[in-house]
């Protein structure tokens, strides 16, 4: 069919058929004024719909622009301008819908790479922490109870060595206590173990 020869509707239908877009396949047969009021409104899947379901009209004219709005709106105003500048250097020309796509491919693949290093930082982090619990349970300190044995046994032989300390000191004091008496120089001397006794039990107290 030849365009601008088309099947000609009444501006009342364009209502009806902005209602009705998710049912809209091949739009061939319409007036492009038609369509220029009508497929402003679609979305970009219904957009892509039509296109496909419209096999011998060329609807480049009317969507090229509604798909420029399309990566705007997805990527941004400096991505459009970047893209418009690029076909300006080379002069070459792309269809819109060729550049949505082929962007929208790209920053795809570019999550999923952020993803997977994402993912694989955390695999990485869990790995060390489960490593370090490993550590710290290897390296843990000795049961309370063979805290308890060790300790009593450290301290009973160090009780066995004040002890006989004490008893070489007190034979060698009771020695000069003999000798002391003997020569009856001062009866207060006697007394001297029993206050090194006290010292003793001062001694086992700290």
């Amino acid at each position: 069919m030849e365009k601008g020869k088309l099947i000609r509707l009444d501006d009342r239908w364009v209502a009806i058929a902005i209602d009705n877009l998710d049912s809209f396949e091949d739009v061939g047969y319409l007036d492009f004024k038609f369509l220029e009021q009508v497929l402003p409104h679609c979305s970009k899947d219904q957009m892509i719909h039509i296109e496909k379901s419209t096999k011998d009209t060329d609807l480049t004219p009317i969507t090229d622009k509604l798909w420029k709005k399309f990566f705007e709106t997805e990527f941004g105003v400096k991505a459009t301008d970047e893209a418009t500048q690029k076909m300006k250097i080379k002069k070459v020309s792309f269809k819109w819908s060729e550049l949505y796509q082929t962007k929208l491919k790209r920053v795809e693949e570019a999550e999923k790479q952020v993803g997977e290093r994402l993912k694989r930082l955390y695999q990485k982090e869990a790995a060390r922490k489960q490593s370090r619990q490993v550590r710290v349970l290897d390296k843990l300190p000795p049961s309370s109870s063979s805290n308890k044995r060790s300790g009593s046994t450290k301290e009973s032989k160090l009780m066995k060595k004040v002890r006989k300390e004490y008893h070489n000191c007190l034979e060698v004091k009771n020695i000069e206590a003999m000798k002391m008496k003997r020569s009856a120089k001062c009866s207060s001397l006697i007394k001297k173990p029993r206050n090194d006794y006290s010292s003793y039990e001062r001694l086992l107290k700290y």
